[in-house]
């Protein structure tokens, strides 16, 4: 006689509670997941390039051994200075002035001129030998 084997039956899963542990896990999932932030570049785009006024471009100012002050070709008194300075930092805050000096001048002259300028706003003020170009004395470190 054959002996027939009992076959057990398979246990059922509810599909009730299938759902709840899938919910479960995505509770789970979304609450340990660490989520990344990504870095991005820092860039600053410049600005657009405004053409360059007579008003906007750096003071040029020759001061010469007996006090004399050039400006743009023209002699003019330290007074001037100070309405130059004011009128061209309304146009560009970010000005500065050169002061070419020749080589023999006296240091009143100098501080004179440069206590205009301080006056009139100007406060990024630059000395170059009067020999040198201001483009020289830029690229010079």
């Amino acid at each position: 006689m054959k002996v027939k084997k009992k076959t057990k039956p398979t246990p059922d899963i509810s599909s009730a509670s299938m759902s709840d542990i899938a919910f479960l896990l995505i509770i789970f999932f979304m609450l340990t997941t660490v989520f990344s932030q990504e870095q991005g570049l820092n860039y600053r785009i410049p600005e657009t390039v405004k053409p360059v006024t007579e008003e906007m471009r750096n003071i040029e100012i020759l001061v010469q051994e007996n006090g004399t002050l050039i400006f743009q070709g023209k002699n003019i008194p330290y007074e001037q200075i100070r309405d130059i300075a004011i009128a061209r930092k309304a146009a560009n805050p970010e000005i500065f002035a050169v002061l070419k000096v020749e080589e023999k001048t006296p240091y009143g002259y100098i501080v004179n001129a440069m206590d205009e300028l301080l006056v009139g706003g100007i406060e990024n003020i630059a000395f170059v030998s009067a020999e040198l170009n201001l483009e020289d004395a830029v690229r010079t470190p």
